[in-house]
């Protein structure tokens, strides 16, 4: 088996922001709802109300000259998806992910939420960061339970929030699997990269 981890191409120079005034974020008088762009294993379609988004040039880039990305990501370093990539992967992350709309520049991006939440982490054998005070940081590498990961799906794990994986217990010649649709189309913004093999 073989687990990826699904990371934001450095290559990538666009993520999002709220459109919002930056003293209301930082008075804590957003109107935004918190988390709404975090994948926290639970369906979102029920009461969606997307924020306003934006291209995040806030050090003064011209933006534009930058490729628009097939997946960008936002303050919760979940995943956007432009209008080709969510129409290439709906059928292919439906019964793990929903594509909830968001409106940007007269198009509709997706936000990728994916509910596919499993326990399938083996603490004991991960590597997290050590601080010098013995406390534990960030997860370095993970290790998981090969019986409890799913085959050829996107999920996510309560103990690893905010990343996004994807497994295959055998190569996967189907061509309508998560990681072959990104890779066959080259969809640009995502690197698919190996972080645990059992």
């Amino acid at each position: 088996m073989i687990v990826y981890g699904v990371y934001s191409d450095e290559s990538n120079k666009k993520s999002f922001v709220y459109v919002e005034d930056n003293s209301a974020l930082l008075t804590g008088k957003s109107t935004i709802p918190r988390g709404i762009f975090e994948c926290d294993g639970h369906k979102k379609t029920a009461h969606w109300n997307p924020p306003a988004i934006e291209w995040f040039a806030d050090d003064g880039r011209k933006i534009d000259k930058y490729k628009d990305p097939d997946f960008a990501t936002n303050p919760s370093q979940s995943y956007i998806l432009g209008p080709r990539a969510a129409e290439l992967l709906r059928p292919v992350i439906s019964d793990v992910a929903e594509l909830l709309p968001v409106p940007f520049q007269g198009e509709t991006w997706y936000f990728m939420n994916v509910f596919n939440q499993v326990n399938a982490m083996d603490t004991a054998n991960s590597r997290y960061k050590m601080y010098s005070t013995g406390e534990k940081g960030w997860l370095e590498k993970p290790a998981f339970f090969a019986d409890k990961v799913p085959h050829a799906k996107l999920f996510i794990m309560p103990e690893a929030p905010g990343r996004f994986y994807y497994a295959e217990h055998h190569p996967d010649g189907n061509p309508n699997t998560f990681k072959n649709v990104v890779e066959k189309n080259k969809l640009f913004g995502i690197e698919i990269d190996k972080v645990w093999e059992n």
